[in-house]
């Protein structure tokens, strides 16, 4: 069984002229040289004529052998990252575990910190309300197998930001819990509301539908506690059109690594340091 799932290898296209890499890949059996048979466009096709063209040919070998697929696709990975000016058209796969591109001369969050930071669309309807996320100090996702995934993604310590759609960014949080489904979750000890404290949510008398499917692990409410930093009512509308600002309506959570501008955005609107929150540890414990 080994032999048959160990049978991908990694490969690399090197200019003659230079010696410098400008393609990797990974594959198995003859894979490494259906390139030189490729007549699609691209940069990587356009490199190979190009060395045609001097009389030579692209100078073609194996950097690692007998691997998993995802073996071999880690490895694909890391070369592409390594290196600079590749025809490679994708950036291969676990993009998501791998530091973005020129971000070496800045700490981030979840590669040099030992938080995350992510924008978190809080909603607003049937089962999303603001104002009792702020007064019970939690965020909520659910109905769908995807929104539940979503929030589970969350972990303690890491920052949130919220986002109202057609609104703005609202508050700015640090996760407290893991998240837990409606018909069991608690409300945090530093929650605002001081006579809720310790008691189930779905008891509360909401102005949302937080029991709906309570007892489908699929589709009912997931809850994480977040201790609000800094929170803003609804008509503060913190947004700028044309700003470069991430928001986008079909997403309840996603990660911020890499939004600059959002990042800054949003120091600016809450005076807070984002970088310097995802640095810290938690000392609460949920």
């Amino acid at each position: 069984m080994a032999e048959r799932e160990e049978r991908f290898y990694v490969y690399v296209y090197i200019d003659p002229r230079n010696f410098e890499p400008f393609y990797y890949g990974k594959g198995q059996g003859s894979r490494q040289f259906s390139h030189l048979l490729d007549t699609a466009e691209g940069e990587k096709t356009a490199k190979i004529s190009e060395i045609r063209r001097e009389g030579l040919e692209p100078i073609i070998r194996v950097v690692a052998k007998r691997l998993t697929e995802d073996q071999a696709l880690l490895v694909e990975k890391t070369l592409i990252w390594h290196s600079r000016g590749l025809a490679n058209a994708a950036t291969g796969s676990f993009s998501r575990n791998f530091r973005p591109l020129n971000t070496l001369h800045r700490k981030l969050p979840d590669f040099d910190y030992p938080n995350q930071v992510h924008y978190f669309n809080v909603g607003d309807g049937k089962h999303r309300c603001w104002e009792d996320n702020v007064a019970f100090s939690y965020l909520g996702a659910g109905q769908r197998k995807a929104f539940r995934n979503a929030i589970r993604r969350l972990r303690p310590g890491d920052i949130v930001i919220a986002r109202l759609n057609g609104i703005g960014y609202v508050g700015v949080g640090r996760v407290m819990s893991e998240a837990a489904p409606a018909r069991e979750f608690r409300v945090p000890r530093f929650a605002q509301d001081e006579q809720a404290r310790g008691k189930l949510l779905i008891d509360m008398g909401l102005r949302t539908a937080v029991a709906d499917n309570l007892d489908d692990d699929d589709r009912c409410e997931y809850m994480i506690a977040v201790k609000w930093i800094k929170t803003v009512g609804r008509d503060t509308r913190y947004w700028k059109k044309n700003a470069g600002l991430f928001a986008k309506w079909g997403t309840t959570q996603a990660s911020l690594v890499n939004q600059r501008p959002t990042i800054n955005f949003v120091q600016r609107c809450f005076d807070v340091n984002i970088e310097q929150l995802a640095n810290e540890t938690v000392e609460d414990q949920f």
